[in-house]
């Protein structure tokens, strides 16, 4: 929801940041690098530049058998390797570190690397295996090298890493011409950070409830201080876990200069290494933890909007969905469904029975999500308030009173007021928040929503609490200067924990509006309140590849926009886009019409329910992509230098995207569009609708319609399909497609489990391997013996392979033992360069011999 400086929910506007953004921007200016570096602004005897004091000498060090440690009277660095591959470099003004704690990093134990430690005249290196990492200790410069030798990171040797009286730091590293930079979150602007013309971008993380947000919006609702950097198809990252305000420049203020720091805490950054691209993200990932395997319901298509009221309307839209075969799985209600948008309440004049709804829903395949927001009303005899006074859980004043401000219960139409703010920093607070969800699943409510988590706070400058407010900080309390950007990470963490308790086997699911690195464990996240516009749909491809980079894989923007009305064409085309949303949600606006697949007639419902059938139809390859998210961190929603970092074509493409290994996505952006101009990477692609070859590392055009969605098959690519069904529960018993497209040699493998519990971490799950091999003779598709104790309901497998010519002869062989007869239960044709091949799926070993 956004924020509001009126009592009315109904009189939205943009509300901006000036004090947060002003700030920043004052920081920026204050270490601009391009400040002139003569003897006016550079002291040699006090080492400063414009009042920010250089990190100089800081002496010899010492090796601990884990960490460089070096002491000066400017503080402590230690340089850690994690492992060959991560190397962690921390700074403290203190003589002494402090606690050693992050709401980002969870796992410092990547490996056991090997180290080598030399000192030499002021220059002490330490290598690994992989990389060599020298520091220069006066003025302090480091760099980093490949075991090549080859410069891969390195501070800028003018400005290196400064700190000023106030807390604050600054690190500039050099930015090559050739570099490229990604990541950085939840960021609008194009996919490379580093701009078309080298001119670059600057960001700001501090999460801000930016209703109506346009491409130029920042700072936005997520703050994850990570970039990768890749230079002629070799990557690496940085990630600064510093929860305080902070900021990137790339390139902005001075072209060669890659600037990043924040406003207070310690310096204390992580060095990825690559070379590949993946592995940048999936060591970043092994640091901050990946998505939990979501349930199969939630991949399904959603139906929001802001809001559904009174029970009859949620009903009528249930029905509909039915009588007019339009898939879809979850209805969410947002605010209205409160007694005065109160947390944890029903409004039973407008849902007089929520569990009979419920139930009902459920019973036609529609799981509900409600939301739920952290400002419990002031209001004695109303149990969250009460509970939470009693048990000390709501953030402070400096004076150490309650801070209370005003969210949307102080616009209810009955009894307005302020509200509190749960410590989610608290431990304990944490605990009985999640607690207070046990009405809502016992009841049948399938998952949360939480939003509001900024936090916002309405009639406020700087649309949040004040900065002085006190948090527990686990045991160390701070103010909202540090607790501010994980707001939104924590409350998400209390739901998933909560949840996790509730209801112990079953997976919970939880979306969240604001976040920080590392809460992709916890909960999806759609980037908040956008606008109904073409820039809008073309601005959402870039900004959820970001954030897929920066380790949030379950993303998806409001499909048809939230703000504004879309007409027909551009709610179909973005609905083309969002099947491959990972989170595919359609939402709008309390004064929006209504946005449903059937809203702009009949023409458009049919291109729109095709649009959905074939999010249903896809759903295996869909929930195989989210089980490798959930196990490598590899984003499910990919750029395509992701998959091709040789293809230096790509390093700026954010108008097409991979979905998984092996489809490749080419959406019609642009109004009124019919000739769409396509790039295909190295290697051969098909035409997932017709089966038509195409050379890849070139452009085509080809002409399109309403109902055009360009969509194309890596060669040797195995897609895996399902028949059509109206929800999720339908899909047991249903046919598994298996779409292959010919290569030489290829591989791939297919996850399954129940959709809905844990047991799969107990071995309740069926994985099995596919590989292709083909020549001029024969072509063999093999199916190795599944992985896991589970087994799907009984089905039929249909093996369907585009060819250039008919096959002689099409075998099955199942069974461990190879020679075993051919299936009796095959059946197989060949139609328009398509073969199809059925038999029965009996999850074993089973071997198709194509013969030419």
């Amino acid at each position: 929801m956004p924020q509001t400086d009126t009592v009315t929910p109904k009189n939205h506007r943009r509300i901006f940041n000036t004090i947060i953004c002003g700030a920043t921007v004052a920081c920026l200016l204050m270490f601009s690098p391009s400040a002139p570096a003569d003897e006016s602004a550079v002291s040699s005897a006090t080492n400063t530049i414009a009042g920010w004091q250089i990190l100089g000498n800081l002496g010899v060090p010492v090796w601990d058998g884990k960490a460089l440690l070096f002491h000066s009277a400017q503080g402590s660095l230690a340089i850690t390797p994690l492992s060959d591959d991560v190397i962690r470099v921390r700074f403290t003004s203190a003589q002494e570190f402090g606690r050693d704690h992050s709401y980002a990093v969870i796992n410092q134990d990547l490996g056991t690397p090997h180290v080598t430690v030399k000192n030499d005249d002021g220059v002490t290196s330490l290598q690994t295996a992989s990389l060599k990492v020298t520091v220069q200790q006066s003025p302090l410069r480091i760099s980093f090298t490949d075991s090549d030798g080859n410069l891969l990171d390195a501070d800028d040797p003018q400005y290196g890493t400064s700190i000023s009286g106030g807390g604050s730091f600054r690190v500039a590293k050099q930015l090559p011409d050739d570099a490229h930079i990604y990541g950085l979150g939840e960021k609008t602007g194009v996919l490379d950070k580093r701009g078309w013309q080298l001119g670059g971008y600057a960001y700001a993380m501090w999460n801000s409830d930016t209703y109506s947000y346009d491409p130029s919006t920042d700072p936005m609702y997520v703050s994850v201080p990570f970039y990768m950097e890749t230079r002629n198809g070799r990557a690496h990252g940085i990630f600064l876990d510093n929860t305080w305000r902070s900021f990137f420049d790339i390139g902005h203020e001075q072209q060669g200069l890659l600037t990043f720091g924040a406003d207070g805490g310690d310096l204390n950054y992580y060095f990825i290494n690559g070379p590949d691209p993946k592995k940048v993200v999936e060591r970043y990932t092994a640091l901050t933890g990946r998505m939990p395997l979501p349930p199969l319901w939630s991949l399904g298509y959603n139906q929001c909007r802001y809001s559904y009221y009174p029970e009859a309307r949620v009903r009528r839209l249930a029905n509909t969905f039915r009588k007019e075969q339009v898939p879809g799985d979850v209805i969410w209600l947002d605010i209205h469904y409160q007694d005065n948008y109160k947390p944890f309440t029903w409004n039973l004049q407008r849902f007089p029975d929520p569990p009979k709804m419920l139930s009902d829903l459920r019973a036609q395949g529609f799981h509900v999500v409600t939301i739920v927001d952290p400002h419990p009303k002031v209001e004695k005899g109303y149990a969250p308030y009460d509970e939470g006074v009693a048990g000390d859980y709501f953030v402070k004043n400096a004076d150490d009173s309650n801070y209370e401000g005003p969210v949307w219960p102080s616009a209810a139409e009955q009894n307005p007021g302020p509200s509190v703010f749960p410590d989610f920093s608290n431990p304990s607070a944490r605990k009985w928040y999640g607690s207070l969800y046990k009405s809502f699943i016992d009841m049948g409510v399938a998952g949360i929503w939480n939003d509001m988590d900024e936090p916002a706070v309405f009639r406020t400058l700087n649309g949040t609490m004040p900065l002085d407010t006190v948090f527990d900080n686990e045991g160390q309390p701070t103010t909202q200067k540090e607790i501010h950007n994980v707001y939104g990470q924590l409350m998400s963490r209390s739901t998933f924990e909560g949840l996790s308790q509730l209801r112990p086997n079953e997976r919970p699911f939880v979306l969240t509006r604001a976040s920080f690195a590392g809460g992709q464990r916890y909960a999806a996240v759609w980037p908040g309140d956008n606008t109904s516009d073409w820039a809008s749909l073309r601005q959402s491809i870039p900004m959820l590849l970001g954030m897929g980079l920066s380790g949030f894989s379950f993303v998806g923007c409001d499909i048809g926009g939230f703000v504004g009305s879309p007409d027909g064409e551009l709610y179909s085309r973005w609905l083309q886009v969002g099947v491959f949303y990972p989170f595919m949600r359609s939402h709008s606006n309390l004064d929006s019409p209504d946005k449903e697949p059937w809203s702009w007639g009949p023409v458009f419902e049919n291109i729109n329910k095709h649009s959905i059938e074939l999010r249903y139809e896809l759903l295996p390859y869909i929930y195989n992509t989210m089980h490798q998210a959930a196990e490598t961190g590899i984003p499910a929603l990919r750029p395509l230098f992701l998959e091709f970092p040789d293809d230096l074509n790509v390093a700026k493409t954010g108008n097409e995207f991979m979905f998984g290994d092996d489809l490749l996505v080419a959406p019609v952006l642009i109004q009124g569009e019919t000739n769409h101009a396509v790039y295909l990477p190295t290697g051969d692609w098909y035409d997932y609708w017709t089966g038509h070859k195409f050379a890849g590392g070139t452009n085509i055009e080809m002409a399109v319609t309403l109902d055009s969605l360009p969509l194309f098959v890596r060669g040797g690519g195995f897609i895996f399909r399902q028949p059509v069904v109206q929800f999720t529960g339908q899909m047991p018993g249903n046919p598994l497609r298996v779409l292959v497209t010919p290569a030489k040699d290829s591989k791939a493998s297919l996850y399954e489990d129940d959709g809905e519990s844990l047991d799969y971490r107990h071995g309740r799950f069926m994985e099995r391997q596919f590989h292709q091999a083909s020549n001029d003779q024969q072509t063999t598709i093999e199916i190795s013996s599944p992985e896991g104790s589970y087994r799907p309901v009984a089905r039929t497998l249909i093996l369907e392979m585009w060819m250039s010519r008919q096959p002689k002869s099409v075998a099955v062989q199942t069974g461990a033992q190879s020679g075993v007869a051919a299936n009796p239960s095959l059946h197989w044709k060949f139609s328009k360069g398509l073969l199809t091949v059925k038999t029965a799926d009996n999850f074993e070993a089973t071997k198709f011999v194509i013969e030419y």
